[in-house]
């Protein structure tokens, strides 16, 4: 048994990688195509038979959070309604599971999430930047 095409797409989102067959970058002024898939597809291929199970179920987490997110954005621009106050940090512990789930998703495979993921860019949790020691 292996992932399905939609599953595979899915993985790919939540750990930020292309849903694309080949990238283009320049090289030397001239465009290039590129391969940046070959670690999540290969991880995708060699994933133990007995870990799909797991792997199935943190991409359902993954889409649950990332759903969850999605269908609470109308709170994001209410502090209280009559006696009823919103968390403020409701959308910040939503992306902590969401990340918790994605790193353990990341983990069955034995890669990393994408750096370069565009979505947490603006948030500070995307970026390949480390600590200098001095």
């Amino acid at each position: 048994m292996s992932f399905s095409d939609q599953e595979k797409v899915r993985i790919r989102h939540h750990l930020g990688y292309l849903n694309v067959g080949q990238a283009y970058t320049f090289v030397a002024g001239t465009p290039a195509g590129v391969e940046t898939q070959f670690l999540i597809e290969g991880a995708m291929q060699r994933v133990l038979p007995e870990a799909e199970v797991l792997a199935r179920e943190l991409l359902a987490r993954c889409d649950s959070v990332e759903g969850q997110m999605m269908d609470n954005q109308d709170l994001l621009a209410v502090e209280s309604v009559d006696e009823i106050k919103i968390r403020q940090d409701e959308f910040q512990a939503l992306l902590k599971r969401y990340h918790y789930h994605r790193n353990g998703l990341a983990n069955v495979l034995g890669i990393y999430p994408n750096p370069f993921d565009k979505r947490f860019a603006a948030g500070g949790a995307g970026g390949i930047n480390i600590n200098v020691m001095h």
